[in-house]
């Protein structure tokens, strides 16, 4: 027996997007057992997340379900069909996605994640784009971040062939962050989907960029690092993949000498493939999946 999606957004509602603890609870094999047993229990009564659980009312859900009808935004949950098998196979993966876009492009497209720096260089930027324009042309569907820098770079050479490109969001998706680019997220929509495990007028956290980079990689089937300083964001996304089992190739170095592409020569020191150009990661797609 499955939970509904009413189900599944009051326990997002509880214990916020993204929040592992929800698992302590929620068995992902037996979702409609462990929810009844969440829903009467008296001996978790004490336990924070569950009075949040108690606390959440029908109003509330009601709101958020008729926001998303308005504004032609999907739920798909972990008991709907169209869920990205993908991510079922991550160890967090979210309870629910709320999706602007076709819901089917997570599942029956061989897809790559572009990754990098927001304050990226010119060469990175234009081999992000590159890359992502010789990938969509071939059926590939590219995934990325919808952050200024690379993440633009990736989406934009998707579209500009009008290939097909997911955006996966930190914040909600009715939440126009970065600023002014609510039109480019509707682009998105028509070539892909724009998803976001937050419900969808919720900001952008700083903390949530770093917990949505696992569905960034978690989507792909292989991940291309545009760019990454020493402190990089992508070093994130690049530990996300190697957890995940995923291929993961990086962009050769505009400076080896320069702090900003340092993580990029740590993650091929590391053994990462370099990706000299796009046909290194479309062999790899050729070999593993069909495109």
């Amino acid at each position: 027996m499955q939970l509904s999606k009413r189900d599944w957004l009051r326990l997002v509602c509880a214990f916020g997007a993204s929040n592992s603890k929800m698992w302590r609870f929620i068995d992902p094999d037996y979702p409609a057992e462990s929810f009844e047993m969440l829903s009467s229990s008296s001996a978790l009564q004490n336990e924070p997340h569950v009075r949040a659980f108690k606390r959440v009312t029908s109003n509330q859900l009601d709101m958020i379900f008729e926001c998303c009808e308005r504004h032609n935004i999907s739920v798909v949950t972990l008991s709907d069909d169209d869920y990205p098998e993908r991510l079922r196979e991550i160890d967090d993966p979210p309870a629910l996605l709320f999706v602007l876009g076709d819901v089917s492009v997570l599942n029956d497209t061989p897809t790559a994640a572009v990754v990098g720096a927001r304050d990226c260089c010119e060469y990175s930027a234009k081999a992000a784009g590159w890359f992502s324009s010789e990938l969509a042309t071939r059926g590939v569907c590219v995934v990325s971040g919808f952050a200024r820098g690379i993440d633009t770079a990736a989406h934009e050479g998707a579209l500009a062939v009008e290939g097909s490109t997911v955006a996966v969001l930190g914040c909600g998706i009715l939440h126009d962050y970065p600023r002014g680019t609510m039109r480019r997220k509707a682009e998105i929509a028509q070539r892909g989907a724009v998803i976001s495990e937050y419900l969808p007028t919720s900001s952008p956290l700083a903390e949530n960029f770093k917990v949505r980079n696992r569905l960034i990689t978690g989507l792909a089937d292989c991940v291309l690092v545009a760019e990454a300083g020493e402190r990089s964001g992508s070093l994130n996304s690049a530990g996300h993949a190697a957890d995940q089992g995923k291929e993961l190739f990086v962009l050769p170095p505009h400076d080896i000498f320069s702090p900003s592409f340092k993580g990029q020569t740590a993650l091929l020191e590391d053994g990462a493939q370099l990706a000299l150009s796009p046909n290194d990661m479309l062999r790899y797609l050729r070999k593993n999946y069909s495109i």
